[in-house]
């Protein structure tokens, strides 16, 4: 019988731990949006006593604050895309592997008569073997440089 390698053990895999990262990330990101236009309230009372330079560079660093902000909680988002991503790939992979434990056991119960039958007429049972996964590329835009100062 071929050796089919890590089939006997399951994928080691948190799967409520993904879900549960998966589902902080999506609230953070939701709280941090949230709190972007409180925010640039609470700015515009604060620079309407505010004139000239300062003012000018407080509006700036307001801009880059909400610019932050949903960067950031866009990043979250995706991080919990690929989280979920890995999770489906991961019962993917245990899917497979337990169908190709039960192919195992299929060929192990055979009765010797099948066994002889297979050997005589060049019928040997191939293991059921699916079609590649092709896992899905996450790519992270560059940051946006920006005046801090």
């Amino acid at each position: 019988m071929a050796e089919l390698g890590a089939i006997q053990d399951d994928v080691r895999f948190d799967w409520s731990g993904a879900e549960r990262l998966a589902a902080e990330f999506r609230a953070t990101a939701g709280v941090l949006e949230g709190q972007v236009p409180h925010r640039n309230a609470i700015a515009g009372q604060a620079k309407q006593e505010w004139r000239g330079a300062y003012a000018e560079q407080f509006t700036g660093r307001m801009r880059t604050c909400a610019g932050d902000a949903q960067r950031l909680a866009d990043a979250m988002r995706t991080a919990a895309s690929q989280v979920d991503e890995l999770a489906r790939l991961a019962r993917e992979e245990q899917t497979r592997r337990e169908r190709a434990r039960d192919w195992m056991a299929q060929q192990e119960d055979e009765s010797l008569l099948e066994k002889a039958k297979d050997f005589v007429f060049g019928e040997d049972d191939k293991p059921p073997v699916p079609p590649p996964v092709e896992p899905r590329r996450f790519t992270s835009t560059a940051p946006v440089a920006g005046s801090r100062g």
